[in-house]
């Protein structure tokens, strides 16, 4: 995965404010005004922006990125959280769907969130 931007965690009192504000506001409408112009967010969109906000305000660091639309093993085990050999694993047991590319498995994004929630 491409991770072109890594923002560090926000200053407490920045966290504070923000935290205030954001934890109100998950099911309420959202927009975002850059100068005079303003756009209203859809739900998922609100949902990705304001899950950005959350963990700035509780003090994590993020990390904002592209994800290719079929990921490697490698990449897999990352989302999954788990090693690149249990990936395999469940790939050749039927248990993860796999998209083959020569003798390389590749996986897609949402089959992978699927099974993350399985996990959970």
């Amino acid at each position: 995965m491409d991770f072109r931007f890594v923002v560090p965690a926000l200053a407490s009192r920045a966290a504070a404010l923000l935290s205030s504000v954001v934890h109100d506001r998950t099911s309420a409408d959202v927009e975002v005004r850059i100068g005079d112009s303003t756009v209203h967010l859809d739900d998922e969109t609100r949902g990705a922006v304001l899950e950005l906000l959350i963990q700035l305000a509780t003090g994590r660091a993020v990390a904002i990125g592209t994800v290719d639309e079929l990921l490697t093993t490698s990449q897999a085990a990352e989302v999954l959280g788990v090693s690149d050999t249990y990936v395999r694993r469940l790939a050749d047991s039927g248990d993860l769907p796999i998209e083959m590319r020569g003798t390389h498995r590749r996986f897609r994004l949402e089959d992978l969130l699927r099974q993350r929630d399985r996990f959970r």
